[in-house]
């Protein structure tokens, strides 16, 4: 190593983790790519942490351990960017894994893409223990996105990049992350809840907003997926509407680009009544989100032939409208496209599609006989809940992770724990993962946790399929019988 000035600083966030800091820590050392320090940032921990850091003998090791005041997990992470000296910065987590040759990777693809100042890489899950578990399914094709491309595409892919996979050339760090702001946070900044996660998606944008920035579709870090501790208390609905409206004013300052502003609003409008509707507890939608719907709707209508995009991303809008009143809105379905978009808004527009051509049908017919139990109480749950109602179905309850749900209704329906599947769920019933997220691989394994019967285990996503080309029948996993499986 260069020890006056490294070409990269790999920084290590770590807090009470000493049972898997070791393995983080030799992942990072036996790389492929040696000519880096390792920075460790330690928030406070008082587990052994700091005396098992400082007893290694790499000279790449450089220990620093966090104030009392001063341990937040924002500090922490910016932190990184200031005390490093390399001249590129990866900052990564305690639990998770690098390959081996994850850093020799984003290194060489910044090198042969000037003018990308940032990279991210795909990730591998494995759970709590190590275990491989089932895989997402994600863009396998490498990717550079030009100024102001990341952040029009994050419209239609919602490519989300993990956090510790990302590796920054360290001039390029926006101003807005200069470490003052993180010392002394404002009393005007609100509820952490309401913006939670967001910042995984505005870092790379604000990069990408004068500068290129790539993705890396080789799986090359392990991420870790805690199954035992997987109930928060993260809103699925508010944090979007702060995404979507700062994106806006992101692309707005990339020079030359002209952004789709009602594609950016509409988004807002989405996850604004996501909010509305799945905190209606009543069987009866309040008339006032019901005149807030038809009012989206209504424009997105106007302008489907002008801004296409906005209109798929107002799909659960659309559909919400539909399944709520009759309506003659199929026309506006004819001659979009949804190509390129991610998994949920195709699987979208084939729903929006079949409830209205076919109004007495239902994409819940395979399941006749079945109880429904929704894994989750976001939008896709009120939609599935609303068809189950118009075509007779009877969906028992939801199952969210999220504990200040628990006690709750989504129009009517009991939201459980997960644990409420042990003892109430059997081979008899269906269980329906309603996530838009392509997250159906550990949602599967926190349901498998929580059942003791071979249940019908699909996602909406299946279903739809399912439906549109005709099964009567549906094919499923039985939850309770299947093993995880490495990935190749």
């Amino acid at each position: 190593m260069n020890v006056f000035a490294p070409p990269l600083t790999v920084a290590l966030l770590t807090y009470n983790r000493r049972h898997y800091l070791q393995e983080a820590i030799e992942a990072i050392l036996r790389q492929s790519y040696r000519d880096f320090e390792l920075l460790v940032l330690d928030n406070c921990s008082t587990d052994g942490t700091a005396e098992y850091v400082l007893s290694l003998a790499d000279p790449r090791i450089r220990y620093i351990r966090n104030a009392p005041n001063n341990c937040t997990v924002t500090f922490n992470c910016i932190s990184a960017y200031h005390l490093a000296i390399g001249r590129r910065v990866i900052a990564t987590h305690d639990d998770d894994i690098m390959e081996n040759d994850m850093l020799e990777r984003q290194m060489r693809f910044l090198d042969e893409h000037p003018g990308t100042a940032l990279a991210w890489c795909r990730v591998s899950d494995i759970d709590q223990d190590g275990r491989p578990m089932l895989q997402a399914t994600v863009s396998d094709v490498d990717r550079v996105f030009a100024p102001g491309e990341y952040i029009t595409s994050f419209l239609k892919t919602r490519l989300w990049p993990m956090p510790s996979g990302v590796m920054l050339d360290r001039a390029a760090l926006p101003k807005g992350y200069r470490i003052e702001r993180y010392l002394q946070p404002k009393v005007t900044d609100g509820n952490p809840m309401d913006t939670a996660g967001i910042a995984d998606v505005l870092f790379p944008a604000r990069v990408n907003q004068k500068h290129g920035v790539g993705y890396i579709a080789q799986p090359l870090l392990r991420r870790r997926v805690h199954l035992n501790q997987f109930s928060h208390t993260v809103s699925l609905s508010r944090p979007g509407v702060p995404l979507y409206r700062r994106l806006e004013r992101i692309a707005r300052g990339v020079k030359g680009l002209a952004p789709d502003v009602l594609h950016f609003r509409t988004f807002v409008d989405r996850f604004d009544i996501q909010e509305a509707i799945t905190t209606n507890e009543s069987a009866v939608v309040s008339p006032l989100i019901i005149r807030r719907i038809k009012k989206v709707v209504s424009k997105l209508v106007e302008h489907v032939d002008t801004a296409p995009g906005a209109f798929l991303a107002g799909l659960p809008i659309f559909l919400l409208k539909n399944l709520i009143m009759s309506s003659d809105d199929i026309a506006s379905l004819q001659g979009l496209d949804s190509s390129g978009y991610d998994s949920a808004t195709q699987k979208m527009l084939l729903w929006a599609g079949k409830t209205l051509a076919e109004p007495e049908s239902s994409i819940l017919a395979p399941l006749a006989g079945r109880r429904i139990i929704i894994f989750g109480s976001a939008f896709i749950a009120a939609l599935l809940i609303l068809e189950a109602r118009r075509h007779g179905f009877h969906v028992v309850c939801c199952i969210d992770s999220n504990s200040t749900r628990y006690g709750t209704q989504l129009l009517d329906v009991p939201i459980h724990a997960p644990g409420w599947m042990l003892k109430h769920v059997s081979s008899d019933d269906v269980v329906i993962m309603s996530s838009e997220r392509d997250h159906e691989h550990y949602i599967e394994a926190v349901i498998r946790k929580n059942l003791r019967a071979p249940t019908m285990l699909l996602s909406w996503k299946e279903l739809l399929k399912q439906s549109v080309i005709g099964v009567s029948q549906p094919v499923y996993r039985p939850a309770a019988t299947r093993d995880l499986v490495e990935v190749q």
